[in-house]
Order: structure tokens, then C-alpha cells, then sequence
């Protein structure tokens, strides 16, 4: 097909070829870069996340659990002395101001019923019983929604056991609360389930979409740029001149002996105009060898 076009067709056929090869790599390339940016930023807040949770755990481990079990034994506080509820209600005043993040201490046998594992948070719990990993990180699409997650294992502690041991020798109150038919039969060292932090990536999948339009959007612009130059370089340096070859071939060839070879600059074409010059005036010389 291109033996049939001109040579400036057949240039320009081929820069367009180049510039879809270009795109398509240059668009999945930065795509890949642009898609692991916006994880790493996503990694950071789950880790930021995850850290003011585990944070404030440790707070009223170390310095309110043992307080209150002291000066009221007998009291059920949750919120002063269970970790999971008092991580879960942190996690809810700060989705008020960041209500597209989730939180959630999941689990396929909770007291509360609210944090029953679904079907992937089963299967990354059952990665951490099986050993397949220590700590998890990845995406997800949850409820429609594009995240970035991660999620380490709950694993039962002795301190835990006196609330999820069996519905008889656990408080009264929490029994009445929460029911006596999940939440129980732990044992120490048991992974019961894990804590998972869900960062939506929904901005910054918009971001990066964004940078992706803008840099393929530079990268047509310079091709046209390109194409407009090269086009005009094509036909300042290369058709014009052979189009010049011919029109004077053909007088010649009319009989016009008086025509030059005429070609500016000194690259292959002048050349070929200087070699149809010899050739014409080879051409002279045999016809005037002829006519005597």
C-alpha cells in the first residue's frame, strides 16, 4: 500500500504509526507510575490511619484499663477497658470528617454482630491463620467502591479471654448486650480476626486520570508540532526539488534542450539533478552525432 502513496503520504503514515506506538506505551507507562503514586500515598494514610488506632489501644491498655479495673472492679466499661470497642468509636469521630474512610475489627465469630466479617475479609483472615502472610496490604473494590486496605491480625490475648471465654463467667452486662450465640470460645493465641483500614481511591484515581490526560495531551501536541515541521521540511527540501527534476525531465523530453538540472543544497537529490545533466548532455552530444 505505501509503494503507491507519495513520499510525503508515505512519511506521514509512518510518524503516525510511531506516535500510536508512542502513546500506547507512554500512556501504560505512565499509568503504572501514576497507579503506584497514588497507592504509596494511599499506603501512607492506612498506615497513618491504622497508627492512631493502635495508638490510642495502647493508651488505655497502659494507663486506663488498669484504673478503672481497679477502682470499679465489678463495672462494665467498655470503652475504658475493651480495645475493639474503644479503637471502633475513635474510628467513628474521625470518619465525621472523613466519612469515605473505613475502619473495622472484622471477624467471622464477633461479640458484636456489626463487625461480622464478609466474604474477602474472611479470606484474608484465613491467609493469617493459614501463614500465607504476616501483614496485608492491596486493593479492593468494596460496595462499589475502589480502596486501598490493609489489614493485620486480631490475635486473642489473655486479656481478652476473661470477655470471650464462654457466656458464663463473661460480664453480665455484655452477655445481655450483645447475646450469648457469637464472640466466644476464644483461646490465647487464636488470630480471631483482623483490623482493617479501607482508604477510598476514588481521588486519587481522579488525580492520576487527570495527569494521564494531561501527559498524553503534551505528547499529541508535540507530535503535531512534529508532524507541521516535518511536513513543511518535506516539502521544502524533498518534493518541491523533485518535482522540479521532473518538470524540467519533461521539457526535456519536449525537446527543450536549453532546460537545467537545477537543485539547491548539496544532499543526494542534487546528486541526481547533477547526474541528469551529464545525461543530457550525453543526450546532446549522441543526437548531434545522429543528425550528421
Amino acid at each position: 500500500m505505501l509503494r503507491n502513496m507519495s513520499i510525503r503520504k508515505r512519511l506521514m503514515i509512518i510518524l503516525i504509526m510511531v506516535y500510536t506506538i508512542t502513546m500506547v506505551g507512554a500512556i501504560a507507562g505512565g499509568y503504572y507510575v501514576l497507579d503506584r503514586d497514588a497507592q504509596l500515598e494511599a499506603k501512607e494514610k492506612t498506615r497513618l490511619f491504622a497508627t492512631i488506632m493502635s495508638a490510642n489501644q495502647t493508651f488505655m491498655a497502659r494507663n486506663v484499663r488498669p484504673e478503672i479495673m481497679d477502682l470499679l472492679p465489678d463495672s462494665y466499661l467498655p470503652e475504658a477497658s475493651v480495645g475493639i470497642v474503644m479503637m471502633s468509636e475513635t474510628a467513628k469521630i474521625i470518619e465525621e470528617d472523613f466519612p469515605d474512610y473505613l475502619f473495622k475489627i472484622a471477624s467471622p465469630n464477633p461479640l458484636n454482630k456489626t463487625n461480622r466479617s464478609d466474604a474477602f475479609e474472611n479470606s484474608i483472615i484465613s491467609g493469617f491463620n493459614n501463614g500465607d502472610f504476616e501483614e496485608w496490604e492491596g486493593t479492593v473494590n468494596k460496595a462499589g467502591r475502589h480502596y486501598y486496605a490493609s489489614a493485620v491480625p486480631v490475635v486473642a490475648r489473655k486479656s481478652c479471654i476473661w470477655c470471650h471465654d464462654t457466656p458464663e463467667v463473661a460480664n453480665p452486662e455484655m452477655v445481655k448486650k450483645y447475646g450469648d450465640d457469637s464472640g466466644y470460645g476464644y483461646e490465647v493465641g487464636d488470630i480471631v480476626g483482623c483490623r482493617f483500614v479501607y482508604v477510598p481511591m476514588a481521588a486519587a484515581d481522579k488525580v492520576t486520570m487527570k495527569k494521564l490526560a494531561g501527559f498524553a495531551g503534551g505528547i499529541s501536541l508535540l507530535f503535531l508540532f512534529a508532524m507541521l515541521v516535518l511536513d513543511r521540511i518535506i516539502i521544502s527540501t524533498l518534493v518541491k526539488p523533485i518535482e522540479g527534476l521532473v518538470e524540467v525531465a519533461e521539457d526535456i523530453s519536449r525537446g527543450k534542450m536549453d532546460r537545467e538540472f537545477e537543485v539547491k543544497g548539496n544532499d543526494e537529490i542534487k546528486l541526481l539533478a547533477d547526474a541528469f545533466n551529464r545525461m543530457k548532455v550525453s543526450l546532446a552530444k549522441a543526437m548531434d552525432i545522429l543528425r550528421k
